[in-house]
């Protein structure tokens, strides 16, 4: 006896809000959707302090008298259902009667509202529980809510909130979440003294894309279109080429209503299969609108996810909208045209046998594997700067230095004292003459071999031959080159002439603070720029020509985000330094020179798991001369 009691209303109050309310933009998400219900037009946001000095959300909606006021901080009152019935035909984004009342059990609330027909408009406040009113003052149509000191009854949850611009990101994309869905309705957000959106009505869904991930990617939407059996299915998708590494892209929503749904993300993955990498995800806006009979969005707190009627129903009907868009689009990739001048060309071969015999390598093994790297500077220069020979693939031999060089003091104020330089030894000194000895050797104790189609490599063997994926064995080189790196210190970085600035979705700034620490270990240096951007002021020198600095900007950061706040720190290295490695690498229809093909060869004898790539791909398939004697009835 005894064991069993009733819990105190303040303490189910604040229970019932750790289901709603996990940070400030759970705030937002149930206040902007409070103001859409009831009818706004406009709705403007302002935050201080991340979220947990004020939020305020404005609307000119239908607004409340004295008495709805007093009510809707009441726990479990709503004017959006009435009956069991309503439960199955649910016309509005909230409807649970929780929001308001959650919000102010752990938070100092102050209302103030008034109706469109009414002279006068009433305030409530409340604080800790208590409520104080209402009582009449003046106002505008419509209502604004003040929520001030979120979690201050409970410190725990407050202690765990990010930096201010991490929760602004959340906040940014909560309203993507809901303006996406609404473009009829305006919407302005507030931090501090800076609006950083402000977002006008439109017809145009591609527009309000393009206000939050920009008009590059609006640009390249493809529309799609279809109706039938009670479903109307509308979006925008990004043809194979804008797939991102990160299935975050896909935006799906219910009526209006954002939300993740297993079933219309697997119709998405399955019309773009065989049209995008596995590994890839598309980018993809669906508006699904169907009769509120035919889902059931009750069975999630946050209202995040529904149960269909007909599940089977509903994913063929988004299969075979894109798959028609898909059939009739011309889905060929843009062309990106490559430097291969002749002197350029000329330089890489020159390189690839530097890479080799660089330095005072007195044995074979440092002469095939190891590579100088080249101090920091300020300037961003091709020369000499990007890693060279194999480890690119595209970039030139270091210049030798005549003479001892200055000390860059810019360059030790801003990363303290650099490594010193490599002798610039001449030609014919010793120490490169050794190094051209081993390579010439290692080069004569290597089968040759042909490239096929590009992607291929042939070498004859002792037993047979064997075909070589030049892709997945650059591949495996470039991830233990990294790794072996990374292990011992930071990776050599350079610093970009201009910042590059980079659009992102904002919740992904939140990686920059959780993973600042990985960042710096990659030689990469960001910054965030406001509540959708980032600059790039540093860059690894090993993929400064290899890779788009964008693009691998964007997948480094959907990767971060993919991992969360608490990532195993191994398979965290493993899977970025295999992106990074894959991306340096040499592609699969990339003419090799003879003297590319046989440096590549003799790398492969000293990776230490050169049989398959870091993705798991075997690299190398083995043929015998019994099983070629066997295909040709020689056995």
């Amino acid at each position: 006896m005894g064991q069993i009691r009733v819990l105190p209303p303040g303490l189910i109050s604040r229970i019932a809000a750790g289901e709603c309310i996990e940070r400030p933009a759970s705030v937002v998400k149930e206040l902007v959707e409070n103001a859409l219900d009831a009818g706004s037009g406009r709705i403007d946001i302002r935050v201080v302090d991340g979220g947990r000095g004020l939020i305020q959300v404005a609307d000119d909606g239908r607004g409340m008298d004295a008495d709805d006021l007093a009510l809707s901080v009441t726990q479990h009152a709503t004017s959006k259902i009435h009956d069991d019935e309503d439960l199955f035909s649910i016309h509005t984004l909230g409807f649970r009667g929780e929001a308001l009342a959650s919000i102010a059990a752990v938070a100092r609330v102050r209302i103030v509202s008034r109706n469109r027909d009414s002279e006068i408009g009433h305030e409530i406040q409340v604080d800790g529980g208590e409520v104080r009113g209402p009582r009449p003052c003046a106002a505008p149509p419509g209502t604004t809510v003040e929520v001030r000191d979120l979690f201050y009854p409970v410190p725990a949850r407050r202690k765990f909130l990010r930096t201010n611009q991490t929760e602004m990101g959340h906040i940014t994309e909560q309203l993507a979440r809901v303006a996406l869905a609404q473009p009829a309705v305006a919407f302005t957000l507030q931090h501090g003294d800076r609006v950083t959106q402000r977002l006008e009505p439109t017809a145009d869904r591609r527009q309000r894309i393009a206000d939050f991930y920009g008009p590059e990617l609006a640009a390249v939407l493809l529309p799609i279109h279809r109706a039938g059996g009670g479903v109307r299915i509308e979006g925008l998708v990004a043809p194979p080429a804008e797939s991102r590494s990160s299935s975050k892209w896909e935006y799906v929503f219910v009526n209006g209503r954002y939300v993740r749904d297993r079933f219309v993300s697997h119709a998405i993955k399955e019309a773009y299969r065989s049209l995008i990498d596995p590994s890839r995800s598309p980018v993809a806006f669906v508006f699904i609108t169907v009769e509120p009979t035919q889902v059931d969005v009750n069975v999630h707190p946050t209202k995040i996810e529904v149960r269909w009627q007909d599940s089977n129903y509903i994913h063929g009907q988004v299969l075979a909208a894109l798959r028609e868009k898909f059939l009739t689009s011309d889905l060929d990739h843009p062309l990106r045209t490559p430097r291969e001048d002749e002197e350029y060309r000329e330089r890489v071969r020159r390189a690839m046998v530097d890479f080799f015999t660089r330095g005072p390598g007195v044995s074979h093994e440092e002469a095939v594997s190891h590579e100088a790297i080249p101090a920091r500077r300020d300037q961003r220069s091709h020369e000499g700067d990007v890693a060279a020979g194999l480890s690119t693939g595209r970039s030139e031999p270091r210049a030798q230095a005549t003479g001892p060089a200055e000390p860059d003091l810019a360059v030790m104020h801003a990363h303290g004292p650099q490594p010193p330089e490599r002798d610039g030894a001449a030609d014919g000194s010793p120490a490169v003459e050794a190094g051209r000895t081993a390579l010439a050797s290692a080069i004569a104790s290597t089968p040759r071999a042909i490239q096929i189609h590009n992607s291929y490599l042939v070498v004859q063997t002792d037993e047979g031959l064997m075909v070589i994926d030049q892709h997945a064995l650059h591949e495996r080189i470039l991830y233990e080159e990294l790794r072996r790196r990374i292990t011992d210190r930071h990776l050599e970085s350079q610093r970009l002439l201009l910042p590059l600035v980079v659009r992102i979705p904002a919740s992904r700034l939140e990686a920059l603070e959780t993973h600042g620490d990985t960042l710096a270990r990659l030689g990469i240096e960001l910054t965030a720029v406001g509540p959708q951007s980032v600059a790039l002021h540093a860059f690894p020198t090993l993929l400064l020509d290899r890779v788009d600095h964008e693009a691998f900007v964007r997948d480094l950061l959907d990767l971060l985000a993919e991992h969360g706040a608490r990532p195993s720190a191994d398979t965290l290295v493993h899977d970025v330094l295999d992106m990074m490695a894959c991306k340096a690498a040499v592609k699969a229809g990339d003419p090799l020179t003879a003297e590319e093909v046989e440096a590549l060869l003799a790398r492969r004898e000293l990776a230490e798991r050169s049989s398959h790539c870091p993705h798991g791909r075997p690299t190398t398939l083995q043929l015998s001369l019994r099983d070629l004697e066997r295909q040709f009835h020689r056995r």
